[in-house]
């Protein structure tokens, strides 16, 4: 943590992005992963003098934070402004208990942020309150090292039954781990399915530095390598034609989600207006693609699945929710690895649902254990043992990685 703070320290600003993220501490003289539960209650006890809900008063200043500490950001301040409404103050959960936070300097300027969207979810079939992390950022030149600790100690002092957040870097991690939560690993196992696998080492070779006309030769000898790999029937990258894709609308998720989601113990609750609100929200969002949703049906015509993706072409595609059984996960992949291989794309990835790990594994895809991670906090012991058994329903669609304000 000491390597983490030095850097801050000397006035680098280190993206918090994903969101859900901090970053370092500036200079702490106090390693969080040691903090103790007597220091998170001592910093709660001093919050009222530095932390208070954010207010919509507050959105032009947590905006002008943004840009502080995320300088690459391509949204103006008005599109930024007009985010944080749309997602604090106009979501369908809003809940006066469950408030975003502003960390106040002495003169009052607005130096921290954190972000909280109230959820709806049940455990056991009975209603749980929930609170999702997301835009959690402190301004570096904030003149208290511990800002961030006390903005987290204050969010885990809230109502809820439930915290989490699903795309977390190692500094906020240990801030999480330090104040009393965990990291919940077997939903921060993320899988990649190579679709066409010499593209996307191409791609990888631009971010890795390969030269600009290394690259433009390599090109037709990497389509021409993916063609065969992908019509050649012993090929691990063989792809064999589906059915047409078939787009639903959220009143259908909203009638067939309670017939799949129940095998867990915890999962979403939703109704007419939250679902149409996410799903909008989600559909706005442009920085990792266009969003494209698709039932899967079995060979009797009945729903045996979904999936929602945001289609990059020419890049690897993410997937937002993936919903499926035992019995018809392999074919709900399948079609999805085909229209995003149809569509351009060299590869797909998600985060991993526990119960389907060897589906996975036997559709050859990848695994990646090295975040970003998803972290909870719950003073509740059922509802811990549920996520770390893997007992939950959590789709990124669930989480807060598809809200990130940066890029779009």
């Amino acid at each position: 943590m000491r390597k983490l703070l030095s850097r801050t320290s000397s006035g680098a600003t280190e993206p918090l992005a994903p969101s859900g993220l901090v970053p370092p501490v500036c200079g702490a003289r106090k390693n969080v992963t040691t903090l103790s539960r007597t220091d998170a209650a001592h910093s709660a006890c001093a919050l009222t003098k530095r932390i208070r809900p954010f207010m919509p008063e507050d959105i032009p200043q947590v905006a002008e934070l943004h840009k502080r500490v995320f300088p690459v950001n391509s949204l103006s301040l008005r599109e930024l402004e007009l985010h944080l409404r749309e997602l604090f103050f106009e979501n369908p959960w809003c809940d006066e208990d469950l408030s975003s936070l502003v960390y106040r300097e002495d003169a009052g300027k607005i130096g921290g942020f954190y972000g909280v969207i109230p959820r709806r979810m049940r455990m056991n079939g009975r209603p749980i309150r929930v609170a999702v992390s997301t835009q959690f950022m402190v301004d570096p030149a904030v003149r208290n090292r511990l800002a961030a600790v006390e903005l987290q100690s204050a969010f885990f002092a809230g109502p809820q039954d439930l915290s989490f957040t699903d795309g977390a870097n190692e500094a906020s991690r240990k801030i999480w781990e330090g104040l009393g939560g965990f990291t919940a690993f077997p939903y921060s196992v993320h899988w990649m399915r190579l679709l066409r696998p010499a593209r996307y080492l191409v791609e990888r070779g631009k971010e890795w530095g390969l030269p600009p006309l290394i690259e433009f030769a390599l090109r037709p000898m990497s389509a021409g390598a993916d063609f065969v790999a992908a019509h050649k029937r012993r090929s691990p990258f063989h792809q064999t034609e589906h059915s047409p894709e078939e787009d639903f609308s959220w009143e259908t998720l909203l009638q067939q989600l309670p017939k799949f989601a129940p095998a867990k113990s915890l999962c979403p609750h939703y109704d007419e207006g939250s679902l149409c609100w996410l799903l909008e929200q989600a559909n706005a969002k442009k920085s990792h693609g266009c969003l494209r949703k698709a039932l899967v049906r079995n060979d009797r015509g009945q729903i045996a699945g979904w999936y929602m993706y945001y289609l990059k072409p020419n890049g690897t595609s993410q997937v937002l929710q993936l919903v499926a059984t035992k019995n018809s996960i392999r074919r709900v992949l399948r079609q999805l690895f085909y229209y995003a291989w149809r569509s351009g794309s060299s590869a797909v990835s998600g985060r991993l649902d526990p119960e389907f790990v060897t589906e996975f594994s036997e559709e050859r895809c990848l695994f990646n254990f090295n975040g970003p991670w998803m972290l909870v906090h719950s003073k509740r012991a059922d509802l811990r043992e549920a996520i770390q058994r893997g007992d939950a329903f959590l789709t990124r669609l669930e989480g807060e990685w598809w809200m990130r304000l940066q890029g779009g």
